[in-house]
């Protein structure tokens, strides 16, 4: 997926007239119910998903499904074929896992290591 198609998928996320992710829009793009964005944000409390008065800990839980988002793009052709993975794909690196579970069990950062080993492999490249 190209850099603009990237932008133009995160800009469909944003809430209107905020600097802000958009609950409301992630739940419609994954396809998943209210209270489990609700479960994933904040797992000892209650939140009301509003898009005007996202807690810091909703917008925190939404920034780093942008980062695998980001991380992810260079492997997918389109914004719906990275949704698709992200929310279907068994990765076997992680027990045949879904990278949404993985996200929804706050193992962000290992997710993130397997998809920036995978670029790099994929490009022939190694980290410095």
């Amino acid at each position: 997926m190209t850099e603009s198609e990237f932008e133009t998928f995160m800009t469909s996320l944003r809430a209107p007239g905020t600097p802000h992710i958009s609950p409301k829009r992630v739940i419609n793009v994954l396809g998943i119910r209210a209270k489990d964005l609700t479960a994933i944000s904040n797992p000892n409390g209650n939140v009301i998903i509003r898009d005007n008065q996202s807690t810091a800990k909703m917008q925190r839980c939404l920034r780093n499904l942008a980062r695998i988002f980001s991380a992810a793009r260079a492997n997918h052709e389109s914004p719906e074929q990275m949704v698709y993975w992200f929310m279907n794909y068994p990765l076997p690196q992680f027990y045949y896992r879904t990278a949404f579970e993985m996200y929804a069990a706050a193992r962000t950062e290992e997710l993130l290591s397997l998809l920036t080993a995978n670029l790099y492999e994929t490009r022939g490249a190694h980290p410095a």
